[in-house]
């Protein structure tokens, strides 16, 4: 793998209290870092760690207090750079983010210090799964870059709970005045997420088309499906659902309730594609993800992989390789066989029961 401008790569990790990791500071390779151990062992663990100082949220979980090992009452995770430093700090009633030894208030100005992307087998479900899951794929890969994109999105959710609280009161009082603040903001914060996903879908589908085809996928696509005419909110859309939305106590129309339906050749990627197909596209989708960060940003994503080849025949596995840019996180069962082609060496992090051994292999 070669080397190139616009990387920076995690130095140092420094964690207490996470999960079942033994407390301890670890130093990475600036290209390939295996992470090998059994199922158990705490593997994705350290991936979580990692992701978890980077984007102050994890992979895995929504309730972020089982993140801390059950018999502590916080953990903390440290990170550097060349340049910069992080701290995240979490107890049973607060959570504290810190950037170069400033505490940062809002989420949208800590997410992006650090770009990562995480692969995993769970991906597959970003095809299997619900709207939901593909919604938070669109998010993540646009909110990595754009903190007012971020912004916009926890406005949006704030003002979401309140319209659907008011909605349900509203079907009992009759009641519409504070349903009618409610849609004014909606419509402007919504309008505002659909402006920027407008800009980010062309060079999604491209990414994900040319990454796709690395991979032997003709033509992988998708259709961004709008419950708004012309991904764009209004009140006539708005009135025409309102009483549907008043049965069901629910807003029913906007970003939150759009979907993407991927294809290959012209065909739904769920009803037509083999399993493996669909592992291949789930990897085409993060790799293009990856490639949308660095655009945008300049610099190389790290790469957090997770068992992610477990499934995969070996000429998929050297395909993936190959498309291995910047640093590297492979979490595995056994190192692979690619680990001894690394001409410039690696880190190998064996871990047993939380506790992790670090060699450097040359």
């Amino acid at each position: 793998m070669k080397r190139e401008r616009g990387l920076m790569p995690l130095r140092k990790i420094n964690y207490q209290g996470f999960r079942n990791l033994v407390d301890a500071e670890l130093e990475f390779d600036d290209d390939f870092n295996f992470i090998i151990g059994r199922n158990g062992a705490g593997k994705t663990n350290l991936l979580e760690a990692i992701f978890y100082v980077g984007l102050a949220s994890s992979f895995r979980v929504k309730e972020e207090k089982s993140l801390i090992r059950s018999e502590d009452q916080f953990l903390r995770v440290n990170a550097e750079t060349n340049g910069k430093k992080a701290i995240i700090y979490l107890d049973n009633n607060n959570k504290k983010l810190m950037l170069q030894g400033n505490e940062v208030y809002r989420l949208n100005d800590f997410i992006g210090w650090l770009g990562m992307t995480i692969l995993s087998i769970e991906d597959i479900w970003i095809i299997r799964g619900s709207p939901a899951k593909r919604r938070t794929f669109l998010n993540w890969v646009i909110a990595k870059s754009s903190p007012i994109y971020l912004a916009n999105l926890i406005e949006y959710r704030k003002i979401l709970r309140q319209r659907n609280k008011t909605l349900q009161l509203a079907n009992e009082n009759g009641d519409m005045s504070l349903l009618e603040i409610f849609d004014e903001q909606l419509i402007k914060v919504g309008n505002e997420i659909y402006k920027e996903r407008e800009i980010n879908l062309p060079e999604l589908k491209k990414n994900i088309a040319a990454t796709g085809a690395d991979f032997g996928l003709q033509k992988l696509n998708f259709d961004y499906q709008c419950t708004c005419p012309n991904m764009r909110l209004n009140h006539n859309t708005l009135k025409k659902v309102r009483q549907r939305e008043m049965i069901f106590g629910h807003t029913i129309v906007g970003p939150h309730r759009d979907d993407l339906l991927f294809s290959i050749n012209g065909y739904p990627l769920r009803q037509f594609a083999s399993e493996g197909e669909e592992r291949a596209a789930a990897i085409s989708l993060k790799l293009a993800e990856a490639e949308m960060l660095y655009n945008k940003t300049g610099k190389r994503p790290i790469l957090l992989l997770d068992e992610v080849s477990a499934e995969l025949d070996q000429t998929k596995k050297e395909i993936l390789l190959s498309l291995l840019k910047g640093q590297v996180f492979y979490a595995s069962i056994q190192l692979p066989k690619f680990a001894q082609m690394q001409q410039k060496g690696y880190n190998l992090f064996s871990i047993e029961r939380g506790i992790i051994e670090v060699s450097k292999k040359n």
